[in-house]
């Protein structure tokens, strides 16, 4: 008997681990009687790979997970001035659980807005990456291996400075040909000129 409360015990700190863990890396905010726990969900997030909203909802008064909200809230993702509207849906078998699929393509700070409302309630709340809330979004570089893979932006920096270098060849060649054309040109005219003299 002791055995068996032992492991239930022991399978409940388990759990209540990692929802710690979750919390931890993630923001928390009272609207109300709610509480909305809002992040990435996965942390570490990673450029380029797929992700999403991780975003728990529970009344603070019953301790109870609000379920539903897929119904009533909206949610939108910005980075700098850029802002993208995405479906709120429920996460699989959790209660008061809800995500957003995105696939974020830069490094940065990210602000998840939520707004709508909560069995009654209008909410409208943003929370933006920061040590006190969530991770920002990292390249994946820097835990790639073997070896390290180039970011989106640095591949495109790269893009652009090889197309930068191009253009210049391009540029130089066609003044050097312009250069020896008339030089050329040059060449003959004064061939004729002498020529014409000696005669």
């Amino acid at each position: 008997m002791r055995s068996r409360i032992s492991i239930a015990v022991l399978f409940v700190s388990i759990l209540l681990a990692g929802h710690y863990q979750t919390a931890a890396a993630h923001g928390h905010t009272e609207v109300g009687n709610y509480e909305l726990v809002i992040g990435f969900h996965n942390e570490p997030a990673y450029q380029g790979e797929p992700n999403g909203l991780d975003l728990f909802v529970t009344n603070i008064e019953t301790g109870e997970p609000v379920n539903g909200l897929e119904e009533t809230l909206q949610v939108e993702i910005i980075y700098g001035s850029s802002k993208k509207e995405l479906s709120l849906e429920p996460q699989f078998e959790q209660d008061g659980a809800y995500t957003a699929h995105v696939i974020p393509s830069e490094t940065g700070d990210y602000t998840w807005h939520i707004f709508g409302i909560i069995e009654g309630m209008p909410v409208d709340v943003s929370m933006t990456s920061s040590p006190e809330t969530f991770g920002s979004v990292e390249a994946k570089s820097s835990t790639s291996f073997p070896g390290n893979e180039a970011a989106t932006g640095e591949l495109a920096s790269q893009a652009d400075s090889a197309a930068r270098a191009a253009r210049i060849a391009l540029v130089v060649a066609a003044v050097a040909a312009v250069l020896g054309l008339a030089g050329l040109v040059f060449g003959i005219l004064t061939y004729q000129a002498t020529h014409r003299q000696a005669a």
